[in-house]
């Protein structure tokens, strides 16, 4: 029997590093579970698995070789518009629970990226230049093999401070597991990475799977 999705479960109270500090503005994201059907989340795994030579390095706007390591697929037809449609569909009850204002989406990004031993990618956001100001949200989807055979990659979102008029990034930060076939949604201009992730195997089958991507304004 398919579970059903486990809607909204915000979880948000694991602040770590954490102390008392008004000027401390908490960042707040979304986790929910069974996004995808059980034979959706099957379909897709198998998918990936058939074209991991489309993959190819990731790359970013820094010059810094070390900055991120991961392995990604831009094109993904098949099972674009099923991600983005059931998106579309609960974005208005993610920025009501997020407590941010409703807005009409214009565009809304995708890939799917492939972390595997050593893979990582540091503190950053993802509305920091003129070419991704108008992305409101981040979106991850986690999907894996069960039994799980990797370790770490977990999401840390961190904390932010106002100083001269910018949102900067504070010390305290909220830790998301990467449990499987549960998506996440936080505000684009959130500091976040993905801590180092290791896998034994270093097979490809055996990487910490994400759709990721962006909700425009």
């Amino acid at each position: 029997m398919t579970e059903p999705p486990v809607w909204l479960q915000q979880v948000d109270n694991n602040n770590n590093n954490n102390s008392i500090d008004s000027n401390i503005l908490n960042s707040h994201y979304i986790q929910i579970d069974n996004f995808l059907s059980s034979s959706e989340h099957e379909q897709l795994i198998q998918y990936v698995l058939a074209r991991a030579s489309h993959f190819i390095p990731t790359s970013t706007s820094t010059s810094d070789e070390n900055y991120r390591r991961s392995m990604v697929l831009y094109s993904f037809p098949e099972f674009y518009e099923l991600i983005i449609n059931k998106i579309k569909n609960i974005v208005p009850d993610i920025t009501s629970k997020l407590n941010i204002p409703s807005f009409n989406i214009s565009q809304i990004e995708g890939q799917i990226t492939a972390h595997n031993d050593g893979n990582y990618y540091k503190i950053h956001n993802d509305n920091g230049s003129p070419d991704t100001a108008k992305r409101e949200l981040t979106y991850v989807y986690y999907f894996y093999q069960e039994p799980k055979r990797f370790s770490g990659g977990e999401l840390l979102i961190y904390d932010s401070k106002i100083e001269n008029n910018y949102y900067v990034q504070a010390e305290s930060y909220k830790t998301v597991e990467p449990r499987n076939n549960s998506i996440v949604f936080f505000l684009s201009r959130y500091m976040h990475e993905v801590l180092l992730v290791s896998c034994p195997s270093q097979d490809f089958a055996d990487s910490r799977f994400t759709v990721n991507g962006w909700v425009h304004r």
